[in-house]
């Protein structure tokens, strides 16, 4: 137990360092976190039985054997080039760390509880300094990071059927900073908020070798209120632009309602197919009030999004191969929300299928798991943004590795 403590001590650390990194995800969100589900391309909503059902379906923690917690962690890389009619520029640091934790505790055969500590959500873009913030008025950078910490309750109903509910409570953290048009200007944004919601999951074994597993988690708004604060204010503009003032902001963030069909082919194959719907279209226009500085943002106070619900569809598949290990694989492919009018530079995204490979070790109450996930994304080639300046091509590169270690009590 102490061993355990010091591992989440350490990693608790880690993630006040490294939490507000992310990668390239569809919307908002982020890709899987545990090497289990990333290793299968997240279709893990009917067979997932360790601690991160918390976050994939609840009512699978009734599966988990016996005490355990999970550590696990993904270091991704994002990369974007842009080509426009005057100037080629790319983005900077594309490395990035999400980390993530989970605990399942069974109470007797048919009741466990669970909890869990992750990031569902959240962006991070970084330019070149000398190419779109100076000439096009990006910022030079937009960070986005949403927390969630979430216990769960499983119950099993019968034989058949089991459920599960959590509570998801959301503390969210927004930065950015723009190159103001004058010698040394720059503006820096920090803010932060919280938010509550919930998700609720069934699975459904229709035989000894299938299942049909249900998931809702529910949308939720996440006001974000800080500070904005400029720097090396021009003398003519002194008075009206203000060294600080308050900014506030909502983001909206969508309904998820997964579908997922599990079929166990053999004692150590297991196949899964899932479909998933995100009301992205929730998020229609973003405001971004700043105060007494509120002139100063100019089209960033409100700026319509007209964002789309999305589609996604997986299949993933686990071979226990040894008596100790386990191969995983898995495609899915996700819909950006975001349509070509209303493309930012500071929110890159684009539709994209994912192929992920795993594999798993377990020795005694140890298991490791290895996952790598290739993006193949598609290019985007905007020619009738909103805000013109935004046109040109954009092209990225995206790649995943997770690691995970689960300890059974």
């Amino acid at each position: 137990m102490r061993g355990s403590a010091r591992v989440v001590a350490g990693w608790t650390a880690l993630w006040m360092v490294v939490g507000g990194l992310q990668a390239l995800a569809d919307g908002f969100r982020n890709p899987p976190d545990t090497a289990m589900a990333l290793g299968k391309a997240g279709a893990c909503v009917a067979w997932v039985d360790d601690p991160s059902a918390v976050y994939y379906n609840p009512a699978n923690l009734v599966d988990v054997p016996s005490r355990q917690i999970e550590v696990a962690g993904f270091v991704g890389y994002s990369h974007t080039e842009y080509k426009g009619a005057f100037l080629s520029t790319e983005t900077e640091t594309p490395w990035v760390v999400l980390p993530s934790i989970y605990a399942a505790w069974p109470l007797s055969k048919d009741v466990a509880l669970g909890a869990g500590v992750h990031i569902p959500y959240g962006r991070q873009t970084r330019w070149e300094a000398d190419g779109l913030p100076k000439q096009m008025g990006v910022p030079l950078l937009t960070k986005l990071m949403v927390m969630d910490i979430g216990p769960s309750l499983s119950w099993r109903l019968s034989d058949q059927l089991s459920a599960g509910v959590g509570v998801d409570v959301y503390y969210g953290r927004l930065q950015f900073r723009q190159i103001l048009p004058w010698p040394g200007g720059e503006a820096k944004a920090e803010a932060d908020g919280y938010s509550v919601g919930g998700n609720v999951g069934v699975t459904w074994r229709l035989t000894p070798s299938q299942r049909l597993s249900l998931t809702c988690r529910t949308p939720f708004d996440l006001k974000f209120e800080g500070d904005l604060n400029v720097a090396n204010i021009p003398p003519p503009l002194a008075g009206q632009v203000h060294a600080t003032s308050d900014l506030s902001s909502t983001f909206q963030f969508p309904t998820i309602v997964a579908l997922a069909y599990g079929l166990r082919l053999s004692e150590t194959v297991r196949v899964e197919a899932d479909v998933e719907w995100l009301q992205f279209s929730r998020n229609q226009t973003l405001k971004i009030n700043g105060g007494s500085n509120s002139a100063l943002l100019g089209p960033l106070a409100r700026i319509p999004q007209n964002w789309n619900d999305t589609w996604t569809f997986g299949l993933g598949a686990d071979w226990q191969f040894a008596p100790d290990w386990t191969l995983r694989a898995g495609y899915r492919y996700l819909q950006s929300p975001i349509p070509d009018t209303t493309f930012m530079p500071s929110m890159l995204d684009s539709s994209q299928s994912a192929i992920c490979l795993g594999l798993g070790y377990r020795t005694g109450p140890h298991t490791l798991d290895l996952a790598y996930a290739l993006g193949l994304v598609d290019s985007r080639k905007i020619r009738a943004d909103q805000n013109p300046a935004y046109n040109g091509d954009y092209t990225f590169d995206a790649h995943l590795i997770a690691l995970s270690y689960v300890y059974a009590f």
